[in-house]
């Protein structure tokens, strides 16, 4: 290799760089490389509850069987002072990358849906191949007990009017009372989730195809949980409203056999918006992951939902 060519670097929850590799040969490679955020608080975030050691599983381990497009991996290494992945870079490859504050038409969630729903079928009752996809999220269930109550109280604070004042104390009673809470969320067989399919984390391949990036929360965990983070997030207030029940029937009949039946699956999916609202209020609460203006838009998008549900309600 001759040159490394920066082209952007930018720090949240980890530090991005897109960069352009000059290599002995002539040719060049451009490459997205994730490292360790440049802000301590960051740094912490990721590093207790070890994400960026799910994110390398991912793409040292599953990757090549997971039916959804994602970044080709160039490299990942978990060293004992951090981390590093190196993938393709989208942009560069003819991919459409979202931004997190972005809706989807009731197609576009449809067509994830699929992907997601041919993941869900794939991997249903088989996670136990890889331990660490269940020890996701019982260390997060510890972390969660114990700093959920004051990052709800502080993120709560910090978007004001984007959460309804009448889900201040669903919000503060889930927080205490939240491993029980993700019991309930969690029942039912476990499957492969991605578990942050936000807009920010979907992208549209150059062969039409959507797909997802950013894979350090995924875990052995309930195939609701995926649905109702993208339907929530993704769509605006009324697509939502008026497509929801639709789309989620759609996904049901592509999950095939294994499937619950439309009722229960609907409790499942309105249980599961309480993790997206959850996961919005300490991304504000955090405050260096995401900007303020975008942490407001998906907050209220999610915090909408479970006011329209009544998902905590249903817990």
């Amino acid at each position: 290799m001759t040159e490394i060519e920066i082209l952007d670097d930018q720090s949240g929850t980890t530090r991005r760089t897109r960069a352009r590799l000059h290599l002995d040969d002539g040719t060049t490679l451009a490459v997205f490389v994730k490292r360790p955020s440049r802000s301590l608080i960051a740094r912490a975030f990721v590093a207790v509850p070890r994400l960026s050691r799910a994110e390398v599983s991912f793409y040292t381990e599953l990757r090549d069987q997971v039916p959804i497009p994602t970044p080709q991996c160039h490299g990942a290494g978990h060293f004992w002072h951090g981390f590093i992945v190196v993938l393709e870079d989208l942009a560069d490859s003819g991919a459409t990358l979202r931004s997190s504050t972005d809706t989807l038409s009731a197609d576009e969630a449809a067509s994830l849906l699929a992907s997601l729903a041919a993941m869900h079928r794939q991997w249903w009752g088989r996670t136990e191949s890889h331990p660490w996809l269940a020890r996701n999220p019982r260390r997060e269930l510890k972390l969660g007990a114990l700093f959920s109550p004051s990052l709800c109280r502080l993120g709560l604070w910090r978007v004001g009017s984007a959460v309804p004042e009448a889900l201040h104390q669903p919000i503060a009673r889930y927080a205490r009372t939240r491993r029980a809470a993700h019991e309930v969320m969690s029942g039912g067989p476990t499957t492969l989730i991605h578990n942050d399919c936000h807009p920010g984390n979907q992208f549209v391949a150059a062969d039409g195809r959507p797909g997802l990036i950013d894979w350090q929360l995924c875990r052995a965990g309930p195939w609701a949980r995926d649905v109702a983070y993208l339907l929530v997030t993704s769509l605006d207030l009324e697509t939502r409203r008026s497509a929801e029940k639709d789309l989620l029937a759609g996904y049901l009949r592509q999950l095939g056999p294994v499937a619950p039946d439309f009722d229960e699956a609907w409790l499942a999916y309105r249980r599961n918006v309480v993790y997206a609202v959850e996961a919005m209020l300490v991304t504000a609460a955090v405050g260096v992951m995401m900007p303020k203006p975008t942490s407001l838009v998906l907050v209220n998008r999610a915090a909408a939902a479970a006011a329209d549900l009544d998902s905590f309600g249903a817990l």
